[in-house]
């Protein structure tokens, strides 16, 4: 069942239905946020939303006029926000409603809908934009419902099954990646690039190998220090990024930036400094920080998040023999939001002076 009125949406993209590169340009950061989710709330026929964006997946949960294609509201966003034309786009994004769109959101919160299954970061990313939606005033009853019912989701699997169990995030991933290739240089340098969290979860999970040299960049330089003191490292300011190149052996960058860090150009001067020395860089960021082709240099080796896919797929085996326990779980909380949902549907939802009902004018 339907309201004739108004219903709950979800439009947007992940891993699974777009690349690394379609996503791009697409991507909101965190500091982007408050500010989507004052525009996007505000758009004609939003009565509710919330926006979540991490580096799989740009989605918009909101509550909309049945009679409006969510589509068409989300390509509206980026016009004004991004400037953006997201038409030729339109096939990468997924409409849900209803049941499923609540079905969507639980899975993610569950961690069985990511890159790596189980994965630890998601359900903070799903707490952060709840957070955000809340802190912009586009939050109503049905959004706040259907994320304190996600967050539940996610505590039980996580307590009750071996979801969790294992490398669990996209950092860990990575350190996992490259734990043979750390391993062959002896004592390497390890450069960080940014202060994310992705950042601090990949520095965390190194420096328990105990055989590294940590050194950390950012765009503030405060920020690199304060971050670098926690590991007994130095912290630097991007202004000295070659100089750091050079004398590095992995870089792992994952900034907020708009714009590339490292480009040819640095790359092509880095190397001629350091001619006969192999460099490995690992891209965490979207958008890319590392503009430099893979196949550049015979000794740049250069990866990227489609890279982590690729190096996750097959070791999954554990954590995915725990996925229906977790969708039991799923299946439960899904039932109990879709009954109150289900009622919902006859009460009018509010949009500032605006009441979207089922006996509304």
């Amino acid at each position: 069942m339907e309201s004739d009125n108004w219903r709950l949406v979800i439009c947007g993209l992940t891993h699974k239905t777009s690349s690394l590169e379609q996503r791009e340009s697409l991507q909101l950061g965190t500091e982007e946020l408050p500010g989507a989710n004052a525009m996007f709330s505000g758009l004609s026929g939003v009565l509710e939303s919330a926006i979540l964006s991490t580096c799989n997946r740009i989605e918009f949960y909101f509550v909309t006029r049945r009679q409006i294609e969510p589509f068409d509201v989300v390509s509206r966003f980026y016009r004004k926000f991004k400037g953006l034309d997201v038409a030729p786009h339109r096939d990468l994004f997924d409409t849900k409603t209803g049941r499923d769109a609540a079905d969507q959101l639980f899975r993610i919160a569950a961690g069985i809908d990511s890159m790596v299954i189980g994965e630890s970061q998601i359900l903070g990313q799903v707490k952060d934009a709840y957070s955000s939606a809340c802190a912009a005033k586009s939050a109503g009853k049905v959004i706040h419902r259907l994320f304190h019912h996600s967050f539940r989701v996610g505590k039980r699997v996580r307590s009750e099954t071996d979801i969790g169990k294992g490398a669990c995030s996209v950092s860990s991933a990575v350190t996992d990646m490259l734990e043979d290739k750390l391993k062959a240089v002896g004592r390497p340098t390890v450069l960080f690039v940014g202060v994310s969290q992705m950042i601090r979860l990949a520095a965390k999970r190194l420096s328990r190998m105990n055989i590294c040299r940590f050194v950390f960049a950012n765009r503030t330089l405060k920020k690199a220090r304060q971050l670098a003191a926690g590991f007994g490292a130095e912290g630097f300011g991007l202004d000295a990024l070659t100089d750091l190149l050079t004398r590095a052996d992995i870089v792992i960058s994952c900034t907020s930036s708009d714009q590339p860090i490292i480009d040819q150009n640095t790359m092509t001067d880095v190397m001629d400094r350091r001619p006969t020395s192999r460099l490995f860089l690992v891209d965490m960021a979207i958008p890319r920080d590392i503009d430099v082709p893979k196949d550049w240099h015979p000794l740049v080796d250069v990866y990227d998040l489609e890279d982590v896919k690729r190096f996750v797929s097959d070791r999954q085996q554990q954590r995915q023999s725990a996925v229906p326990e977790a969708e039991e779980i799923i299946g439960r909380r899904l039932d109990e939001f879709d009954y109150w949902y289900q009622h919902v549907l006859l009460e009018p939802v509010y949009n500032g002076q605006t009441i979207v009902g089922v006996n509304a004018p």
